[in-house]
Formats: structure tokens, sequence, C-alpha cells
């Protein structure tokens, strides 16, 4: 399938992809686990969302929603995995990966890889209290008795000249690293 700019609902991919996020900020709100997804797949796929952290952040809030941290590590890894080209995105999406994989699922010794390997790469937005949170997850993975992973390791880059023509093509023009548009509505989701 190739993405058709003229079945963008409003022919704006802009203008769509705004409402898509405000309605999903909206389930947010609401709890609503299937309007965030609902709402963030279209955003992704007709609003330009692909290419910016937010969709994949609001991916994986629809997972913790629905109760389902390893689908929201799985939401994150698309994102690291094709869309994410900036090393500041990524390593935002590994830290974030790192936390949910040690809080939600209560495994500080795959945590720790998501954590040490993206900490000298955070973005200013998720640097506040790192050390703390890296040093928790140090002291919790050597006392940890648990043996299997509980997800996959990180996926590596592979970038997006295979699926590009899928999605709408990027709308803003924003830095590597900036903070996410959503993130004061999702924060919440990712701290425990």
């Amino acid at each position: 399938m190739t993405f058709d700019p003229a079945k963008v609902p409003g022919g704006d991919v802009s203008l769509w992809g705004a409402d898509c996020r405000a309605k999903a900020l909206e389930g947010v709100a609401a709890a609503d686990w299937r309007d965030v997804y609902d709402w963030t797949k279209s955003w992704i796929g007709w609003g330009g969302g692909a290419w910016i952290p937010d969709t994949w952040l609001l991916y994986a809030v629809s997972a913790l929603l629905d109760g389902k941290p390893r689908n929201a590590v799985h939401s994150l890894d698309l994102g690291l995995r094709v869309w994410l080209a900036g090393e500041k995105d990524r390593a935002a999406l590994t830290w974030l990966r790192g936390q949910i994989v040690m809080d939600r699922l209560a495994d500080p010794k795959s945590a720790l890889l998501d954590l040490e390997d993206s900490v000298d790469m955070l973005p200013t937005w998720l640097q506040s209290g790192a050390a703390d949170r890296l040093k928790r997850c140090r002291d919790e993975a050597a006392k940890s008795r648990k043996r299997v992973p509980s997800v996959n390791p990180r996926p590596a880059f592979v970038g997006s000249e295979d699926s590009q023509d899928v999605v709408a093509p990027a709308v803003t023009d924003r830095a590597d690293g900036s903070e996410p548009e959503t993130w004061t509505q999702i924060e919440a989701y990712f701290q425990m």
C-alpha cells in the first residue's frame, strides 16, 4: 500500500495530524486505550506522525492503559527500529523502554541494558533524575533473581527506506531530541 495524499481526511496532512493528536490526547485524558490507539494509528498513517516520538509514546501509553506493558515495549520498538532517525529521539525512547521494563515488567536486568545504552545521549527533558534511576536499576539488577528476560532485546535501527511510502510525509521540522508536544500529558505513564 502506498500513501495517497488524496485520501487524507480534509485533504491536509498537517491539519489531520493535529486533529488526530488532539483526539488521541482526549483518549489519554479519558483513560480510553482504544481511542488513544486508533487516533494515534491514524496520525501515523495519514497525519505525518510516523516521524516523531509523540506517536510511538502514545502507542505505548495506549498499551499501558490496556494493561499490556509488553505491547508498550513493542510500540516503542517500532519507532526505534524504523521511523526515528535522530540519535537523541532514539535515546529517549530507549530510556523510556527501559523504565517500562524495569517498573511494569519488574525486570531490572533487561532494563539496565536500555538505560545504560541511552543515558549519555538523553535529551534535556529526560535528564532530571536519570542518574538516580540508573543507580536504582543497577542495584535492583544485582539482586534480581529473574532468569528469563521479559522482552526481547531492543531492535537495531534499520531506517524507513523500505517503508516510507506507506505513511504520510513528515509535516514538522523539529530538532532531534526536542521535547515531544504530548509529553506533559503522558509523562505520568512513564514514571513510577
